[in-house]
């Protein structure tokens, strides 16, 4: 850890993860984790006790559905369903707060509605789903039901312009609704207005502080400051809402070592809980 920042490490938790990538906390403070590598969704409590993991599929060996393949992304409605997309399937998967399949949506292709690879989900105010549809550079917004409403992106030869992707891998909402998208193959971050209205962007590729080499997950806290974690530094970058780089940190010497690329990121209580991918954990630290 760095010293003089306000992030302080806790804990490390998820002895039996295995290549954790999107995580999530639910309002009982239960954390949630894709493993995208087998395929499955586990549940934790905070000391980081398994309660529930799922993925596998229901029904006979021919016929099973729910099952995952690839998931990268999750998220927890305020009625406790989970909705994982699976970028190897195309599909958002819907299932229930034991882990039971309700229902997918999506297939593979350009069109409203469709997928090219599915990679990460977050649920705003209203309880509307949008989803990363990254190697079609662009984010989609649906409602609880999987019915498309809205999309934003261009194509990827425009990704280099104002509000184009190339390759967005999360995206985080802001206390005013507002996105802040992870435009990963530009290495930056893109903030929009809730209608999709571009505002501003920051950071590049570069070694200097406060530039990104791999950024991947997104989160805002509740002072509004936007962690970023970049898997080639293994390291969580921090700025303020205006893009201004505020501090970074790496996680304690222990052993496994520090960070080693880490991926998901979510905030919840002033915890911060990051997908320490490679180390097959999540690591934990306090917001001072």
């Amino acid at each position: 850890m760095q010293d003089n920042i306000p992030v302080n490490y806790l804990k490390t938790l998820g002895a039996q993860v295995i290549r954790p990538y999107g995580i999530t906390i639910d309002q009982a403070n239960q954390i949630w984790v894709a493993e995208s590598s087998v395929g499955r969704v586990t549940q934790f409590d905070d000391n980081g006790n398994k309660l529930l993991s799922f993925g596998e599929g229901e029904g006979n060996l021919f016929k099973k559905i729910g099952r995952l393949r690839q998931p990268a992304g999750i998220a927890i409605d305020q009625s406790g369903n989970c909705y994982v997309p699976d970028f190897k399937l195309n599909q958002v998967f819907k299932y229930n707060a034991q882990g039971n399949f309700i229902k997918a949506f999506g297939s593979k292709g350009k069109e409203d509605g469709q997928f090219n690879h599915c990679w990460s989900i977050k649920i705003d105010s209203k309880g509307n789903l949008w989803v990363v549809d990254r190697d079609n550079h662009r984010l989609q917004k649906f409602d609880p039901e999987g019915n498309f409403l809205f999309k934003i992106g261009k194509e990827r030869n425009e990704g280099s312009k104002t509000g184009g992707f190339n390759q967005p891998s999360d995206l985080a909402f802001d206390g005013q609704g507002n996105l802040y998208v992870i435009d990963e193959l530009n290495q930056r971050v893109l903030k929009f207005d809730a209608e999709g209205n571009f505002i501003l962007k920051f950071g590049k590729a570069h070694k200097d502080k406060g530039q990104f080499s791999d950024p991947r997950g997104i989160a805002i806290d509740s002072e509004q400051r936007i962690y970023v974690t970049d898997a080639y530094r293994d390291a969580v970058l921090v700025f303020n809402s205006i893009g201004y780089f505020l501090f970074a940190f790496f996680g304690p010497i222990q052993p496994r070592g520090s960070l080693y690329r880490p991926i998901g990121i979510a905030i919840n209580n002033n915890h911060i809980y990051v997908s320490d991918n490679r180390n097959d954990r999540i690591m934990v630290f306090s917001i001072g």
